[in-house]
């Protein structure tokens, strides 16, 4: 069975399709297109494919789309613009493998849930920290009531600046902001492994050291009530030391009514804590899957991936919110 594949835009996780495409010779990579003019393309011009079928670009997504009629389409847009490319696309019948957020505005949000759901297409979004071995064993580990009931969490998200920011992270418009971009993640694995449920929210968020790009939030905090009555608390930054040895520092940290649990060493590491032992390295089970393999299975119904549509949107209007909740100061019930 083949599958057309095009892909609009090229930034933030474009990769995350990008590589993986030689292993899986049922899809074939047929077109590109930026998602705004002007947009950095260079990722698919390095890309080893076949001579006698390479990849047609295109200046306009809208007209690709409706001339390759492609089975799946991979979103990498700006993050303003990817819930409208990801809900013309599922209303023309395509899947959809998106950048996240899925949207940055309640209006956009909704818009993408309905045309997902009426189209009944596979929507994967790329929140591929579930598929890490120590956030994957974590979450075995809480499901196997090892650490008893979650009721405190913490994750971290911390990011060296570097030197490649766009332009359009000046804009709010066009950027959103830092806890939709980078702190969707910590609010998924930390859901995900602990298994439960936000309830409300509260943050703060504010722009204090790349004031060239005042839009980006360079420094957040958010908190969560808990279904259970217990307490999550993100930590989000854009302040990592450019000597670090590694880009991101990520981080989780989950206290149960009977051991703790924490993913440490920016993410490489698994420490689990209860009354009769304590696990520095906790032995972590590879999930041996991925996240573009997942989606391959997905639309071949072969399988389920770890993120479901449902979720992403979920996560995706929590982060909105939270940030709504930054922005005017409120508590914000979700």
């Amino acid at each position: 069975m083949a599958h057309k594949l095009v892909f609009v835009g090229a930034s933030g996780h474009v990769q995350y399709a990008l590589t993986e495409l030689t292993g899986f010779p049922q899809v074939r990579f047929a077109a590109y297109a930026p998602s705004f003019p002007g947009e950095d393309l260079s990722a698919f011009s390095r890309l080893p494919v076949e001579e006698e079928a390479p990849p047609q670009a295109y200046g306009d997504w809208r007209k690709m789309i409706v001339a390759e009629r492609p089975d799946m389409v991979a979103i990498c847009a700006r993050y303003d613009l990817t819930g409208l490319i990801a809900a013309e696309a599922a209303q023309r019948g395509c899947h959809v493998l998106s950048e996240k957020p899925a949207a940055l505005t309640f209006h956009d949000l909704a818009r993408l849930r309905r045309s997902v759901v009426d189209s009944r297409v596979h929507y994967v979004m790329m929140l591929a920290m579930r598929y890490d071995a120590p956030f994957y064993t974590a979450r075995q580990v809480v499901g196997q009531g090892i650490i008893g009931e979650p009721y405190l969490v913490f994750a971290q998200k911390s990011y060296r600046w570097g030197s490649r920011r766009p332009m359009w992270y000046a804009d709010p418009a066009r950027y959103g902001s830092t806890i939709a971009w980078v702190g969707i993640h910590a609010f998924d694995y930390a859901r995900w492994v602990s298994g439960i449920e936000y309830v409300e929210v509260c943050a703060h968020h504010a722009n204090l050291v790349h004031t060239e790009r005042p839009a980006c939030q360079d420094v957040a905090t958010v908190m969560a009530r808990l279904a259970n009555e217990g307490t999550a608390a993100f930590t989000l930054d854009y302040l990592r030391p450019e000597a670090a040895a590694t880009h991101g520092d990520d981080r989780l940290r989950i206290a149960g009514a009977r051991g703790v649990l924490e993913v440490c060493d920016q993410g490489t590491r698994l420490q689990v804590i209860t009354a009769e032992k304590d696990v520095a390295a906790w032995p972590l089970v590879e999930p041996e899957r991925t996240l573009f393999g997942d989606f391959v299975a997905a639309v071949e119904g072969r399988g389920r991936p770890l993120i479901s549509a449902e979720e992403a949107f979920d996560i995706t209007e929590f982060a909105l919110k939270a940030a709504q909740a930054a922005d005017r100061g409120w508590t914000v019930r979700v």
